[in-house]
C-alpha cells in the first residue's frame, strides 16, 4: 500500500486537493495551523470570476482559470453530497457597472482587453442595469453584466471540506504546522512539524506544501525560490435586508451579497508582510465606494473588518508541481485566485500524485521554473 499523502495547510486549496485524492483512493493527513488569523480562505469573498479578471491576470492563468470554473458545479455537488453540508455557490453572474465617465473609459478599455482574449459580455444601459438591480445608485450611466462569472463561500466551502474529509476518514491534525524536511539519498523521508514550542519528525514519503503565504517562510529545506509573500488584504462583512441579487463591481469596490443578507465588501492591497491589523483608512475607502455604488448599503451594520493574506509568488504565478526533491509538492501563491483556482489546481495534482504523471496543464506552473530561471519581478 502507497504511504499516505501529507497536506501542510488547511485552507480551501489544501482541503480541495486532499479531498480529491480521497477521491482517487489515497489516504490523505491534514496539518492544520494552530492559528489560522490571516488565512486566505477566511477572508476571501469567493468571486470566480475569470472573465472580470481577464486584463489583469497572467496570459498562462487565463485557461487554468476558465478550465477550474467549469469544474466548479461538479466539485460543489461532490462535497455537498459527501458532506452534507450547502457551499453557497450561484451563478447569477457579475454586473460591471459605471458611476461617471472615468468609471465609463475604464471598463471599455477592459471591454476591450476581453475581446481579446475571446470572452464576451453584455453591454447595458442604466435602465437595464436598475432593473436587474433596483438598488443601484442613480449616478449609475450605464456597464455590462458578465453571466460566467460565479460565486461561492469560502467559508461555507471550508467546512463541508473539512465534514466531507472527516466522514471519510482523513486524519485532521490541529496546531501542527511543517518547519522543515528530513532527507535520505535526495528523497523525503520525513516532515519536520511543530506543536507550538515541541518538535517531531513525521515519517513520510508524499508531501504537499499548501500553506498559504507562509509556504517556505520559517521552513528549514531546500525549496524552490519561488518569493512567495503575504499582500494584506481587508474585507468588510456588513449584515442586513437582502439588497442584491448580483455580484456588483466598479473599478473601485466589488460587492457580493450572500442569500441570508451578508453582504461582502472589498478589497484593499498593500504590502505590509504579515500585518493583520485592519485600518481605518481602508474600512473608510471601502464603505464610501459601495454606499456610492447602492446607497442602501449605509444601513447596513457592519459585522466583522477582516484582514487576510494573499499568498503571491514572485512572478504571480501560482507553484503547482513536483519540486527537485522526490516525494515533495507545492500547491500554492495562488495570490488573490485561490478559491476560484481550487478544483483544476486539486484536480490536476491530484493526478499528478496518484498516477505519478503530470498534466502538461499544469507546465507554466511548476515549482521547478524557479530553479531553472529568474523570473521577472512583475509588480
Amino acid at each position: 500500500m502507497k504511504d499516505q499523502v501529507v497536506i501542510a495547510g488547511a485552507g480551501i486549496i489544501g482541503l480541495a486537493l486532499a479531498f480529491e485524492l480521497q477521491e482517487r483512493g489515497e489516504r490523505v493527513k491534514i496539518l492544520m495551523p494552530e492559528d489560522e488569523a490571516g488565512t486566505a480562505t477566511l477572508t476571501a469573498a469567493g468571486m470566480l470570476a475569470p472573465v472580470s479578471e481577464a486584463d489583469v491576470e497572467h496570459l498562462h492563468l487565463v485557461p487554468l482559470a476558465l478550465d477550474s470554473l467549469t469544474r466548479y458545479p461538479d466539485f460543489v455537488a461532490r462535497v455537498q453530497a459527501a458532506s452534507g453540508r450547502p457551499c453557497g455557490y450561484r451563478s447569477e453572474g457579475t454586473l460591471w457597472v459605471a458611476l461617471h465617465r472615468d468609471h465609463r473609459a475604464e471598463l471599455e478599455h477592459l471591454l476591450t482587453f476581453m475581446d481579446h482574449r475571446g470572452l464576451s459580455a453584455e453591454r447595458l444601459d442604466a435602465r437595464s442595469l436598475r432593473r436587474l438591480e433596483p438598488g443601484l445608485s442613480p449616478r449609475a450611466v450605464g456597464g455590462y453584466r458578465i453571466p460566467a462569472d460565479h460565486q461561492v463561500d469560502p467559508r461555507a466551502l471550508r467546512l463541508a471540506l473539512l465534514e466531507a474529509l472527516d466522514r471519510r476518514g482523513a486524519e485532521l491534525e490541529s496546531g501542527c504546522r511543517a518547519v522543515g524536511l528530513e532527507l535520505r539519498a535526495g528523497a523525503l523521508a520525513g516532515l519536520r512539524v511543530a506543536y507550538g514550542e515541541r518538535r517531531e519528525v513525521l515519517p513520510c514519503t508524499r508531501v504537499v506544501l499548501a500553506n498559504g503565504a507562509w509556504l517556505g517562510h520559517d521552513f528549514d529545506g531546500a525549496l524552490p525560490d519561488c518569493g512567495v509573500r503575504p499582500v494584506r488584504g481587508q474585507v468588510l462583512r456588513l449584515a442586513g435586508p437582502v439588497l442584491l441579487q448580483h455580484v456588483i463591481r466598479t473599478p473601485d469596490v466589488y460587492l457580493v451579497p450572500r442569500a441570508d443578507g451578508r453582504l461582502i465588501v472589498g478589497a484593499s492591497s498593500e504590502e505590509r508582510g504579515f500585518d493583520g491589523r485592519n485600518s481605518a483608512g481602508a474600512t473608510h475607502d471601502l464603505l464610501r465606494h459601495a454606499i456610492a455604488a447602492v446607497p442602501e448599503i449605509a444601513e447596513l451594520e457592519l459585522e466583522e473588518i477582516s484582514v487576510g493574506f494573499r499568498p503571491a509568488t514572485r512572478d504571480h504565478l501560482p507553484v503547482i508541481g513536483a519540486t527537485a526533491i522526490r516525494g515533495l509538492f507545492l500547491c500554492g501563491g495562488h495570490f488573490r485566485n485561490g478559491v476560484l483556482l481550487a478544483p483544476a489546481s486539486a484536480a490536476l495534482l491530484a493526478d499528478a500524485i496518484h498516477l505519478e504523471r503530470t498534466d502538461a496543464a499544469l507546465a507554466p506552473f511548476s515549482p521547478r521554473r524557479f530553479e531553472i530561471q529568474a523570473c521577472p519581478n512583475r509588480n
